[in-house]
């Protein structure tokens, strides 16, 4: 998938909403273990079947996928 490269990499890494195939807004994270933290978070009230994937603005790389199951988080590394 090709994600948006930022121009500034104060904040690089990024989560992304699969299914409406847009970036999360606000959710702009300067370490990496932050962003995955704030995905569990982000995931814990999100509908089952939600997709969000963590990834690298400055890279386009994707760091990981959380999907939302019935009573579990998958996580899928990139």
């Amino acid at each position: 998938m090709n994600y948006p490269k930022s121009t500034g990499r104060a904040r690089q890494f990024r989560l992304w909403d699969a299914q409406a195939k847009r970036p999360m807004r606000w959710r702009c994270y300067k370490h990496r273990e932050n962003a995955h933290n704030g995905a569990c978070l982000e995931m814990r009230w999100a509908v089952v079947g939600a997709v969000i994937e963590v990834y690298s603005a400055s890279t386009g790389r994707l760091l990981g996928q959380y999907c939302r199951g019935i009573d579990v988080i998958y996580f899928t590394e990139g």
